[in-house]
């Protein structure tokens, strides 16, 4: 086998919903959290894609992901809500959510709610897309499992915290999707799959000291120390302990809890209630123009927005395939023996 297999989209997308429906998920609920995953991999964050199924898989078999709660209001009030998710599949509830802060925004001009007692929920940049292709703009921070050392401690002692910005723009949303940790864990994963050393001072091993072997990572470390850190921390407060559901107290204090949870904070903006949203697009556009056309530093070819490479990556991977890393395949390969699925027709390289 070489390197890496090549699959369509549809076909990783197909494969990913078999094997949740096996595992007991209802299929509108796997074909949404299917979506999120290949959305992923078509935007290069692989290591947000189906690299993640492998743990899905296990947290559904040792029954950390509940198949059949659905996610249900526990506090409304119109313009904010909190949605909590019961340990169901994060992606459900947080699409759910998205919709309803929608809805709600363009009603009121903005919403905001909490969506808690997740599981995994994929890369935030998706529901922050989503968001922003029906005319709103969209603030998304997450908060979960214990991954990244705070600054100065060597232990895990924050999650590693996404925050999704992104707003309408003329020729698709700006999208800025980004961890609070030096690296994203998925990078860890990725770098597992295909053997590739990670970058110096960004990971520490069990041990608390520093590694390049992604084999040895276990710890990430905070975007430029104490200011990632400390997102880490506001975002901790404001998507869990708002919430009433705290994950690294739990975790780090005399409970040591280690079930699998997350919880996301969502602010949503509907542009028209504040200006016609194509002057607003036209506006946005003419900014991102006059950025793209700045004299570059000495080793720039080009100045980019955020999302901007991801789309074309997207672009590209919709024509020629998405990469497998071998050892990943192998992952497939097993789960798809074990449940009787069928894996992904693999394309010609």
């Amino acid at each position: 086998m070489s390197d890496r297999v090549l699959v369509g989209h549809a076909e990783l997308g197909r494969f990913i919903r078999d094997v949740l429906v096996a595992h007991g998920a209802r299929e509108q609920d796997a074909a949404v959290v299917a979506e999120g995953l290949v959305w992923a991999n078509l935007r290069g964050g692989d290591g947000h894609g189906v690299s993640r199924l492998p743990r899905y898989v296990k947290l559904l078999a040792n029954g950390e992901i509940d198949t059949k709660v659905q996610p249900r209001l526990v506090h409304d009030r119109g313009a904010s809500f909190v949605l909590d998710c019961g340990h169901g599949f994060g992606p459900v509830a947080v699409m759910q959510a998205a919709a309803l802060a929608v809805e709600r925004a363009k009603q009121a001009g903005i919403c905001f709610g909490l969506i808690r007692e997740t599981t995994h929920t994929g890369a935030i940049g998706r529901y922050a897309q989503w968001i922003a292709e029906r005319g709103c703009a969209a603030v998304l921070i997450g908060a979960g499992p214990a991954l990244m050392a705070y600054h100065g401690a060597r232990v895990a002692s924050m999650g590693t915290s996404p925050i999704a910005i992104a707003v309408p723009g003329g020729s698709g949303p700006i999208v800025l999707d980004m961890a609070t940790s030096t690296i994203s864990n998925g990078k860890i994963l990725q770098a597992r799959a295909t053997g590739t050393p990670l970058p110096p001072n960004t990971v520490l091993s069990a041990e608390g000291e520093p590694t390049t072997d992604p084999s040895k990572a276990e710890i990430l470390l905070p975007l430029g120390g104490p200011k990632g850190a400390g997102l880490a921390l506001m975002f901790e407060l404001l998507a869990s302990v708002l919430a009433a559901a705290p994950i690294q107290a739990r975790t780090l204090g005399p409970e040591k809890r280690t079930r699998n949870t997350g919880n996301t904070a969502m602010f949503v903006i509907d542009i028209a209630s504040f200006r016609p949203l194509a002057d607003y697009t036209h506006d946005a556009d003419v900014l991102a123009a006059i950025l793209k056309a700045l004299p570059r530093q000495a080793g720039f070819d080009e100045i980019t927005l955020p999302g901007e490479r991801s789309s074309r990556t997207e672009a590209l991977r919709r024509k020629s395939g998405i990469p497998i890393p071998a050892k990943l395949w192998g992952e497939l390969e097993a789960i798809a023996k074990a449940q009787g699925v069928r894996l992904p027709a693999r394309l010609a390289q």
